[in-house]
């Protein structure tokens, strides 16, 4: 059941506007301080929901937040190997969507198969599905 809750949270992020903050971000900072430059940056899509993603400057994390109900949410992600491609303020309309393209797999499926087989999982779950 813990399955079914975690896919059907991260499918209703998929549902949100998305705002990527292009460059790279100190993170350093916590939520409150992301939260409030996310709200500076569009009240209005702060406040229905929106998804806004952040960089670290070590490209190696992002950081997503957004307004739900009664409180501020954060999403981290760091990557065990290599770094993100992240657009900067210079970037072409082609490098901007091709982060928003990768978001939204990440949203889709957290965990990529390669990872899973790098952990020696997805053996063990496709020999349970037979």
């Amino acid at each position: 059941m813990k399955k079914n809750t975690k896919s059907s949270f991260l499918k209703s992020l998929s549902n949100r506007k998305v705002y990527i903050n292009l460059g790279l971000y100190d993170f350093r900072c916590g939520i409150d301080s992301l939260a409030a430059t996310s709200s500076a940056t569009c009240p209005k899509a702060f406040d229905d929901g929106a998804l806004f993603v952040y960089c670290s400057k070590s490209r190696k994390q992002i950081r997503m937040v957004f307004w739900e109900g009664c409180g501020v949410w954060m999403i981290s992600r760091r990557l065990a190997r290599g770094i993100l491609k992240w657009p900067n303020k210079n970037s072409d309309r082609t490098h901007i969507l091709a982060c928003y393209d990768d978001l939204m797999a990440l949203l889709q499926d957290p965990v990529s198969e390669n990872e899973l087989r790098r952990r020696k999982v997805a053996n063990k779950l496709s020999k349970a599905g037979r």
